[in-house]
């Protein structure tokens, strides 16, 4: 598989995880109610990480969104994998500080497509919580796919990553993991 970052916001699972800062928990379990708020055009992810790590020519990340409601007839479950585009800094941007020397920003954001599809995500939630008979409650998870970075068999695959993201511009970004591609994979393989 060659998934090589998932940043789920479920939260029971990223406690159980390693590599997720305690001082993020507090901004991740509040991650579904902001989600549900968010603009699309403010959401980015921001890794940093070794400088040698150089997405492919064409290579389209993936930003995949699992949505299930507690109660099926709340709302149609959603299970979507939607494309991103790929920015790469090597200076302080968007609220970043300057990465170290040898690393760099590689920032995910919505294209007005995605923000379009976000968007109605969005409004089918907003519209089953008004419905009188919704039973609150559900699982989110979050992540961005780019399965061209895979670097399992490279000198690359034990550089550290950090994670960061933003989904409002005005609270700025946050680290929500850090670790290498390795600890990541096998993250994966232990289904967390």
């Amino acid at each position: 598989m060659k998934r090589l970052l998932s940043i789920l916001f479920v939260c029971a699972a990223l406690a159980a995880c390693s590599g997720v800062p305690l001082r993020s928990l507090p901004r991740l379990m509040q991650m579904p109610g902001q989600l549900l708020d968010a603009s699309p055009a403010e959401f980015m992810v921001a890794l940093q990480v070794d400088a040698r790590l150089v997405p492919p020519p064409g290579a389209v990340p993936m930003l995949a969104i699992e949505l299930t409601p507690r109660d099926p007839a709340a709302f149609e479950a959603v299970n979507k994998k939607l494309p991103l585009q790929l920015s790469v800094a090597s200076a302080a941007t968007l609220g970043l500080a300057a990465p170290p020397l040898g690393r760099r920003w590689l920032i995910y954001s919505l294209p007005a497509a995605t923000q379009a599809e976000l968007q109605r995500i969005q409004a089918t939630v907003r519209q089953a919580k008004a419905n009188p008979n919704y039973k609150s409650g559900g699982s989110l998870g979050v992540g961005v796919e780019q399965d061209a970075l895979a670097v399992t068999a490279s000198p690359l695959a034990d550089t550290r990553w950090e994670t960061w993201l933003q989904t409002k511009k005005a609270d700025g970004f946050f680290e929500v993991w850090s670790g290498t591609p390795a600890q990541l994979q096998q993250l994966a393989r232990e289904g967390k």
